[in-house]
């Protein structure tokens, strides 16, 4: 379903991803761990072109992208197969929410007007936000706002979903709610891959954790072997020096 090979982005003087690569199968999660800075989000944000490595490949289902030289055609392609859900939500200021759902649905799909809507309002149900279609983002808590990013991306039927540390602008209370949206998600069988700080949540929905730093993933596997059975000085390190876990 995902297969990367050989990914190195560069930021000015700085190598941010060194010689990256993973794979994993239709229907399962993926989650990206590590410290700040370590690359997470820009691995994650190659995979549908939003960081342009130098050099290496993604593939998606059948289709694969060289980073080194592609047209804009392929980077439209590429990024046609995956959703971003944001850690800031990333919600049209200017527009209700309705319309922030049925925007990519008529833009980027095609769809009129009454069939982007009758999609958009299926999802707002979903998440129990139907009542809140014509408010704007400012009106919304910081947890209605994120599971309006996530029903939004899920709207657009990608067939991999991906979400960027999801929980981190949230009170606890928000947090728990979104936390159990994502595993409902996952459970339908929903393709993801999710950069989090929430150890005790990556455990329970990944099939693998990838633990990256300094640019390179240097742990991954199951996330019993990843966090449980391993003997990396480096991964205890960072796993005493995360907070407080949440379990669902």
């Amino acid at each position: 379903m995902i297969t990367v090979n050989n990914l190195i982005h560069k930021y000015k003087s700085n190598t941010t991803l060194n010689d990256v690569s993973f794979s994993q199968e239709k229907g399962t999660v993926t989650a990206i761990i590590g410290p700040s800075g370590s690359g997470k989000t820009t691995l994650l944000r190659t995979l549908n072109g939003l960081a342009m490595p130098e050099s290496g490949t993604i593939q998606i289902s059948n289709q694969i992208f060289d980073t080194a030289k592609h047209s804009k055609k392929e980077v439209t392609q590429l990024r046609q197969k995956s959703a971003m859900v944001f850690q800031n939500y990333n919600l049209f200021k200017n527009k209700t929410i309705l319309e922030n759902i049925t925007e990519g649905l008529i833009y980027g799909q095609g769809h009129n007007k009454k069939e982007a809507e009758e999609i958009a309002l299926s999802y707002l149900d979903r998440v129990h936000l139907t009542s809140h279609k014509d408010k704007y983002p400012i009106q919304l808590s910081g947890g209605q706002s994120q599971r309006v990013g996530i029903v939004r991306a899920l709207a657009l039927n990608p067939e991999v979903l991906l979400l960027d540390e999801p929980t981190s602008a949230l009170d606890p209370e928000s947090i728990q709610s979104i936390l159990k949206l994502i595993k409902s998600i996952a459970e339908e069988g929903m393709t993801m891959v999710l950069v989090t700080h929430e150890i005790q949540f990556a455990k329970a929905i990944a099939d693998q954790i990838l633990f990256i730093d300094e640019g390179k993933i240097i742990h991954h596997g199951t996330p019993n072997e990843v966090l449980e059975q391993t003997d990396s000085d480096r991964i205890h390190r960072f796993l005493n020096k995360v907070g407080t876990e949440r379990e669902l």
